[in-house]
């Protein structure tokens, strides 16, 4: 474990909302930005307790940040296997899990493509415990194309160029299993902007890894009944929602910026009215909560979990939405509160 990888890891947490807390809170000072207070750290002497401090705030949030989220339903002696495979889970060493809980060097990431999920070994958190893995994965984005970089007259006609890049990270994926609750969450990486299919191989691996301990197949929980639950709940606040009116309609609104609940903006709250007065009713199909939360040292994060539904499920008679996304969750306590809000709506 290098300073170095460590930093690299930082990357993966959203600076304002996660990164720098994790900086401040191992007692290191932030200069403005991820990439000056990268320097800055790099340019101290080092400090061994720090460090640690910073490690074990990354390894928090390998967990519980910047996840799709699943959840599998525990019965009979399922919890007991589940908790004896995680205590006993050992560390294979490659490069990529010397480099937990940081990220590995480029060239590394990119000799690990396409290969099985790594076992990091077994994990105390803040709440709970986890069996951890590291991989590397890969998507296609694209990018603008300046003319410069072609030959002369090759962009001739063309108002905008644009090529398509396949980008290698380093991800890490976690059976996380709580205290307590007839529950385990399989959690796997997929950073903001990223297809949901980059999630795919890994959510598959954990599956196969958890269905070879319990021995029967999984009962992956559905998050559709969540939908209205936690719209129709008194706290949180709606920042993200699609609806359908009557079927004639598909609507999507958002509003992560403004301190309101869509439920209680002017625009929203009168539009569900008039559709009421009408005879008819808001039909959801996606919804993102967002909640305030305060640390035990003071530090205000705010969590957020999106239930991905689509509009073609409105016309299915049992929807199932087998997965949620979790956004800006700085440890597994945050992780644990946003469970504790989806569980009273989840079959």
């Amino acid at each position: 474990m290098e300073l170095l990888d460590l930093l690299h890891g930082l990357r993966r947490a959203p600076w304002m909302g996660i990164g720098r807390h994790i900086v401040l809170r191992a007692g290191f000072d932030t200069a403005r930005g991820y990439e000056r207070t990268v320097g800055a750290i790099l340019a101290e002497k080092e400090d061994s307790s720090k460090i640690k401090l910073l490690a074990n705030g990354l390894t928090e949030h390998l967990v519980a940040g910047e996840k799709l989220i699943q959840l599998v339903r525990l019965e009979g002696k399922d919890r007991n296997v589940l908790q004896n495979w995680i205590r006993t889970k050992r560390r294979h060493s490659n490069a990529l899990t010397d480099a937990f809980p940081g990220v590995a060097p480029k060239s590394a990431v990119v000799t690990f493509r396409d290969q099985p999920v790594t076992s990091v070994g077994s994990v105390d958190l803040e709440v709970g415990a986890a069996a951890l893995f590291t991989a590397s994965r890969n998507y296609v984005e694209t990018v603008d194309v300046p003319p410069s970089r072609l030959k002369a007259g090759a962009a001739e006609g063309f108002e905008k160029l644009v090529g398509y890049q396949r980008v290698y990270m380093q991800t890490y994926e976690a059976v996380w299993l709580p205290p307590q609750g007839d529950y385990a969450c399989i959690a796997v990486d997929l950073p903001r902007g990223i297809p949901k299919s980059f999630a795919q191989a890994s959510a598959d691996a954990l599956h196969h890894a958890v269905r070879q301990q319990l021995g029967h197949q999984l009962k992956l929980l559905n998050f559709w009944p969540a939908v209205y639950g936690l719209y129709l709940a008194s706290d949180g606040k709606l920042v993200d929602y699609g609806f359908s009116v009557a079927g004639q309609s598909v609507n999507h609104h958002k509003a992560r910026r403004r301190s309101e609940c869509l439920r209680k903006a002017v625009y929203d709250a009168a539009g569900a009215k008039a559709v009421a007065a009408a005879g008819d009713e808001l039909e959801l199909f996606k919804v993102a909560m967002q909640w305030q939360l305060k640390q035990t040292d003071g530090v205000l994060v705010e969590p957020e979990v999106l239930v991905p539904g689509v509009a073609a499920d409105l016309n299915k008679a049992m929807p199932i939405v087998n997965h949620v996304i979790l956004r800006d969750c700085l440890t597994t306590r945050d992780l644990e509160f946003v469970v504790s809000k989806l569980a009273p709506h989840v079959k």
